[in-house]
């Protein structure tokens, strides 16, 4: 006679299964197949059993379902309710080879889903203590970690670990023995190997939750780091940050750097003048643009032998070049960002091309109002040689630009200029014109434009200011005595 409940067989009474366990032997028995929604704990055994669907994987599965229905039996059901739980499980079934026990055997004997867990791991694999935080290596991916923790539970040294990323010593496999709980495997590694190395708790700590234990790549350089670090007992982490995203930057770049001969403040420093740099990019890259000033550009081409050269004068409208142009130039043009984009200045950069090889000469400065060449700077804010002067000269002429510097070329004796470019129809300004700016502030800007009288005169503004400009320093002088 049957019941809802039970069924009655030779006068015992034999208690129905479970739904959960009908759930666990339908996915067990229909691995190929998910029938349940995304999402559900249902859905997630189902997904586990057909990562095992291979005929190798047969013994991999059953202990898959007897872990589940063992852990049902135990009254686990926060761990079986979890999805993080149950991939776990599967993992920890993937290895049931290397059992030391049978999970029959095991005894639930807590009622926090944490205990259980870390009890049900150290029965399979634990003959041998085992760190603890190398249990949480069951919720990853990374398979080699979990073998790890199987080859130390049945009691191999940590020198017997296999792919370890680092080089082992007595002293960090010791180490490696003591990491705190809660780190992640590659934090461990670290900390073992800045304790092992002679760091403090404290740098230790440092160094285990820094980027460093991002990656094991170039593993004998950033081992110079380490031990770098560890002579230091304490260091500002966030300072430690900069310093090592610093380093890693400049690596990248330059491979012969090296740690060798270095001191911490002057790490800092250069750390600190890179991120300006860096801060500086990274906003030009997501940075403004702003339009043509109407100037235009300008292009000489010169042939020299069997060599041509182009020369160009190019102007900079956004962001990223301006930086750009600063960086390779060594000054500070990005700075002038802001008067870009309100239009009261325009920069141009003054190249020269040749084969597959581009040399920035110059870069200008040209004020929209009055159309000055305000400024014009080679590398390192050095004057511009004769070869980016007869150029600006040139192009200054073609676009009716004043050329209204201070910073004069004078050429070194008996200097040998690579490219003398034609003199005809250049621009030559009168003299003294660099004498100029120092009145700026005492007189006002005159529109420098030639205009023509009636009678076909023409009258050249620059040489009246010259003269006015006589007149009040003779008169000065003149009323001293």
């Amino acid at each position: 006679m049957k019941t809802n409940e039970t069924t009655l067989t030779h006068g015992f009474a034999k208690k129905q299964k479970s739904a959960f366990t009908l759930l666990v032997e339908r996915a067990y028995a229909n691995y190929l197949n998910s029938t349940s929604n995304s999402g559900t704990i249902a859905y997630t055994i189902e997904s586990c059993f057909a990562t095992m669907k291979n005929v190798q994987h047969t013994s991999k599965r059953r202990a898959f379902r007897g872990l589940l229905l063992h852990l049902e039996s135990q009254g686990c059901y926060a761990l079986l309710r979890n999805e993080s739980s149950i991939y776990a499980f599967a993992n920890i079934a993937s290895f049931s080879s290397k059992f030391v026990n049978e999970i029959e055997q095991w005894k639930n004997t807590s009622i926090e889903a944490e205990t259980q867990m870390s009890a049900i791991i150290k029965h399979c694999f634990a003959k041998y203590e085992v760190p603890e935080f190398l249990e949480n290596v069951f919720y990853g991916e990374n398979k080699v970690h979990m073998y790890w923790y199987v080859q130390l539970g049945r009691g191999d040294s940590v020198s017997k670990l296999g792919g370890f990323p680092i080089k082992l010593t007595k002293k960090i496999a010791f180490e490696f023995r003591n990491v705190p709980e809660n780190y992640a495997v590659t934090q461990a590694i670290r900390w073992a190997q800045a304790k092992g190395l002679g760091a403090s708790d404290t740098m230790a700590e440092t160094l285990s939750w820094s980027t460093l234990s991002e990656t094991f790549e170039n593993e004998s350089f950033w081992q110079t780091v380490v031990l770098f670090f560890s002579k230091y007992d304490k260091l500002p982490f966030d300072k430690v940050q900069e310093v090592l995203f610093y380093i890693k930057e400049t690596f990248v770049t330059n491979e012969g750097f090296t740690m060798k001969g270095r001191t911490w403040d002057a790490l800092v420093k250069q750390s600190d003048e890179w991120h300006i740099e860096y801060y500086k990019k990274q906003e030009a890259i997501n940075g403004a643009q702003w339009k043509l000033s109407g100037i235009n550009e300008f292009r000489k081409c010169v042939t020299v032998g069997d060599e041509t050269f182009d020369y160009s004068v190019i102007e900079l409208t956004n962001s990223e070049a301006l930086y750009e142009e600063g960086y390779e130039m060594s000054h500070c043009v990005a700075e002038y960002e802001y008067d870009c984009i309100e239009g009261i200045t325009a920069i141009f950069s003054i190249r020269k091309f040749s084969a597959a090889v581009v040399e920035r000469l110059a870069t200008i400065e040209v004020n929209l109002d009055t159309k000055y060449v305000e400024q014009a700077k080679a590398r390192c804010n050095e004057p511009i040689s004769a070869e980016a002067q007869e150029i600006l000269e040139k192009w200054a002429n073609t676009e009716k630009l004043i050329l209204n510097y201070e910073e004069v070329y004078i050429p070194p004796v008996n200097e040998n200029v690579n490219v003398n470019l034609p003199r005809e129809n250049a621009y030559v300004p009168p003299p003294y014109e660099h004498q100029v700016p120092q009145y700026q502030n005492e007189l006002p800007h005159y529109d420098r434009r030639d205009y023509h009288t009636d009678t076909g005169f023409e009258i050249d503004w620059k040489i009246v200011l010259y003269l006015f400009i006589f007149l009040v320093k003779t008169c000065s002088l003149l009323s001293r005595h």
